[in-house]
């Protein structure tokens, strides 16, 4: 048994925040059902790069779902929504607030429907702020939260944090709406406060200070020697965290520089000399090297690893960060372990647009006679 079998998700979403809330709930047996307009379908099936005619992102954050291509704009495919509405426990929606509404499946019109079904909105901004309308993606999410705005020259992210956060707030909030539902609950994620909510330390910054935080403010922002990265002889970096005071003694034991122990919490010429002197010692090794000599002896250390070094580690190898989902496509797997199954059964690819159009729509009873029309109409695909 799955943590979530016999509950039934309908993902009408585009891209990464709804995508990555569903597929949450999926990793946790829910059925999930990718409601994608036909002929185009969710646009992450396009997202580069692509291997064998498939996008990695679309198999990670779409597996385990059940795609079905429905027309919105027909009458026909709103019934189809419909009758799955009335079968269904959640609805999750990723569009600007009012397009729900115009398509005739807001909140309200789908709780008429369904008077227990838990439906979650995410969107940029909310749906009631003046910028809800505003169109973006995670890099303008980014910027909006702040968490750009920490360099001098901000950086185009690695991760797309906005998507990922809001995604995982509204799993999580589903997941309690679930637990406690008595009734019909709604659900707002803005996008921006999710990432604001995580910069808890940033944050906390500007309250006590009044100023926003920038690099070398802090400790976490770069001002102290032992909470920093360092670059070695090969051009690569080793991390640096010997915060505690054990650990910044073991460090500086292993790179024979015992002397600058005590000189940390000194006056800034001493600290101007514990930067320079750690910056020499890790300048005469490779990055590799040190890993070898620190990272098993209580220094906090950590070699500076490249995407492709961190998912092929022996580490990650150990913890299947990636796995083979069942079908066709090498995923990320989720990170949590658990002494029961989260699904009742295996983890398998995103379908193919449309893949289960036929095997849900005579789940809502529809014969093959009218599945075969609805087909000709154009109403799904």
């Amino acid at each position: 048994m799955g943590w979530l079998d016999g509950v039934k998700v309908i993902d009408v979403t585009r891209l990464l925040p709804g995508g990555f809330c569903t597929m949450l709930l999926s990793d946790m047996g829910a059925e999930v059902f990718k409601v994608e307009q036909p002929g185009l379908g969710d646009y992450m099936r396009a997202t580069p790069p692509t291997k064998e005619g498939r996008s990695p992102v679309n198999d990670t954050a779409n597996r385990n779902k059940l795609s079905i291509g429905i027309d919105l704009k027909q009458e026909a495919g709103k019934q189809v929504l419909r009758k799955l509405v009335r079968k269904s426990d959640v609805f999750v929606e990723g569009f600007r607030p009012g397009a729900m509404k115009r398509l005739g499946f807001s909140f309200p019109e789908v709780r008429r429907i369904n008077p227990r079904i838990v439906y979650c909105s995410i969107s940029a901004f909310g749906q009631r702020s003046r910028h809800s309308s505003m169109p973006g993606h995670d890099i303008n999410f980014q910027a909006m939260a702040g968490s750009l705005g920490y360099s001098k020259k901000p950086a185009v992210p690695l991760v797309q944090m906005g998507d990922m956060v809001s995604g995982m707030y509204a799993a999580l909030a589903v997941l309690a709406a679930l637990v406690r539902r008595k009734g019909a609950v709604y659900i707002d994620v803005p996008i921006v406060q999710s990432l604001e909510s995580w910069m808890v330390i940033p944050a906390a910054s500007y309250i006590a200070t009044g100023r926003a935080p920038s690099e070398g403010d802090s400790l976490v922002f770069g001002s102290d020697p032992y909470y920093n990265v360092f670059e070695t002889s090969d051009g690569k970096y080793v991390a640096v965290a010997a915060i505690e005071e054990r650990f910044w003694h073991n460090l500086v034991t292993e790179l024979g520089i015992p002397e600058i122990e005590e000189k940390r919490f000194g006056t800034p010429a001493e600290r101007a000399e514990v930067t320079q002197k750690l910056g020499k010692a890790f300048a005469t090794k490779t990055r590799d090297e040190w890993a070898d000599l620190l990272m098993w002896k209580e220094t906090c250390a950590t070699p500076v690893l490249t995407v492709a070094e961190a998912l092929q580690g022996d580490w990650s190898r150990a913890s299947s960060v990636l796995m083979r989902a069942r079908g066709n496509g090498t995923v990320l797997n989720n990170p949590f372990r658990t002494s029961v199954p989260t699904r009742s059964g295996p983890f398998t690819a995103a379908p193919s647009l449309g893949e289960h159009t036929d095997r849900v729509l005579k789940s809502l009873g529809y014969t093959s006679a009218e599945v075969a029309r609805l087909r000709r109409s154009g109403a799904v695909s």
